[in-house]
């Protein structure tokens, strides 16, 4: 018999941290967006943050990691080893949100409670991969927030039931 209710939960709660991640992208103001704070172009927290999340949710891994390292044949350096070439726009950042956002829901689609015990690599199963990827999301939401704080900007309210 196949049992959904780890599965349930874990995507609930991996879908309820993408839209406080939404919110944060809808909250930064213009003149935040492209500067450098706490050592980053604010977006680029947001493009690791998605980066990570599109490589590792996903069935088959990507040739070439990490994912959205270019952008119309810029360098935006995901992993911050360096100022990326080109600014991104709210708008081109909700596109890789989106294409994330996608690829999480296919991660998902048709998968009972046993996938989740899974190798993926030696013990490192696919329930710690998702719960793996819900603390690295979580951690730069409250990076973004704390930016915000320093700012005088009001963060998003954490999100804690789906009400499903």
């Amino acid at each position: 018999m196949n049992n959904f209710v780890f599965i349930n939960s874990l995507r609930n709660q991996l879908f309820l941290v993408f839209s406080m991640l939404d919110k944060v992208i809808d909250i930064c103001p213009d003149e935040l967006w492209n500067k450098k704070v706490s050592g980053f172009v604010f977006w680029q927290q947001l493009v690791h943050t998605l980066s990570g999340a599109n490589g590792w949710l996903r069935e088959d891994k990507p040739e070439t990691l990490p994912m959205f390292s270019t952008f119309n044949g810029k360098n935006i350096y995901p992993e911050f080893e360096n100022e990326p070439e080109i600014m991104l726009t709210k708008t081109d950042i909700r596109k890789m949100f989106a294409e994330t956002k996608k690829t999480a829901e296919l991660y998902f689609t048709g998968k009972d409670d046993n996938w989740l015990q899974i190798p993926l690599f030696n013990k490192y199963t696919i329930f710690d991969n998702i719960t793996g990827q819900l603390k690295h999301i979580m951690y730069h939401i409250g990076h973004c927030e704390a930016i915000f704080r320093e700012a005088g900007i009001k963060p998003g309210e954490y999100v804690d039931y789906f009400g499903e």
